[in-house]
């Protein structure tokens, strides 16, 4: 069964490219298919501009999403409509005591990787946004799920180094924040395998931050905190690998796993299950691995086939979720999650959102 989307187009707020691909590699400017009726077994919502990431709110139809584009942003899909809109506008509600870094929202910004966060009252929550326009920062939210509809005010910001290129965040109950630094000054090439990121802590108390040793990997891409907040995992690019770490002891990973089939890009829990997804590692149709089309100085944002997975972090296995190949419609694919019997993919070089039906026997 097809169904033909559409979701209006969103009002823009001029920022400026950002670039979060190695040194030499130009981040794409948001493709923009002229059509958003659906594409090889994909359905879309479009509208959006390079929503990199998608994060549940709690239960609910409603999902958030990065904007990593010049007219990007926070905004917010209906998942059951299948619509989407500008969710952050402006509200803001500083608290300068928690986040004295900044005194008030920036007039406009990118978004890059998110985390929700619950707060103490039930139904409310803290969104927290890597930011590389207008400065590198992680940007802070309120969100208030408690009516018919979520709303959102700006909290506050974490102004980072001007040469870390984040990539994504987590953070903990008590409103410490890991910072998943990808790339920072001259490292920058983790395609090759070489060391360029490391996760930065920021306490609320000393409102500093500090490198956790040991998370020096090679392209530190996605993060997410295990539910007892014990251990947290990156999605690390380079090696294809997800690294789990005890916060008690970050010198090395607690346990690896590799993921021989795609390029990992994000990792999150969605409900019960922490799934990642990315692009294929070696895709025919783009000529073969991204280091053999660095290396003959290709096209990395071609288009590649994908995979959503979901991964056991006890006994460190994988299960494929779904898959699917190259689609002109639709590349970048970087984040999944299942919301109900439906599977939903981002994408950092797109104006759309991608779902499905979620194959096979459901739980």
């Amino acid at each position: 069964m097809k169904f033909l989307l559409a979701a209006g187009m969103l009002a823009a707020l001029p920022l400026a490219a950002s670039a979060q691909q190695p040194a030499g590699i130009p981040h794409p400017t948001t493709e923009t298919p002229a059509s958003c009726a659906p594409s090889m077994g994909l359905n879309f919502v479009c509208g959006l501009d390079e929503p990199e990431d998608l994060i549940q709110i709690g239960s609910s139809k409603w999902v958030v999403a990065s904007g990593m584009g010049d007219h990007g942003g926070i905004f917010l899909l209906d998942s059951e409509a299948k619509t989407a809109k500008r969710f952050f506008t402006g509200a803001a509600k500083p608290d300068t005591k928690m986040y004295p870094d900044c005194a008030k929202a920036p007039d406009s910004f990118n978004s890059h990787g998110i985390a929700l966060r619950p707060a103490r009252v039930a139904g409310t929550y803290t969104l927290y946004s890597v930011t590389h326009v207008p400065f590198e920062s992680i940007q802070v939210f309120a969100v208030d799920a408690r009516g018919a509809a979520p709303a959102i005010s700006w909290t506050g910001c974490v102004k980072l180094p001007a040469d870390f290129k984040s990539n994504a965040v987590t953070a903990l109950s008590d409103g410490t924040i890991l910072d998943d630094v990808q790339m920072h000054g001259t490292h920058t090439d983790f395609i090759s395998g070489n060391i360029t990121g490391g996760v930065r802590e920021w306490s609320p108390k000393d409102k500093s931050l500090h490198l956790l040793p040991g998370t020096e990997l090679a392209g530190n891409n996605g993060i997410e905190i295990s539910p007892d907040e014990k251990e947290f995992y990156i999605a690390v690019s380079g090696t294809q690998t997800v690294a789990i770490y005890s916060l008690a002891d970050t010198t090395k990973p607690a346990r690896q796993i590799r993921t021989p089939w795609f390029n990992l890009d994000n990792i999150h829990w969605s409900g019960d299950r922490l799934i990642a997804a990315g692009m294929m590692f070696d895709e025919p149709a783009c000529g073969g691995t991204r280091k053999q089309i660095q290396d003959a100085h290709g096209n990395l944002n071609c288009h590649r086939g994908w995979v959503a997975a979901q991964l056991d972090p006890a006994k460190m296995t994988w299960k494929i979720l779904a898959y699917g190949e190259p689609n002109p419609a639709f590349g970048g694919i970087a984040t999944a999650l299942v919301i109900g019997k439906t599977l939903w993919l981002s994408s950092f070089q797109m104006d759309r959102a991608a779902w499905r039906a979620l194959p096979g026997p459901q739980r």
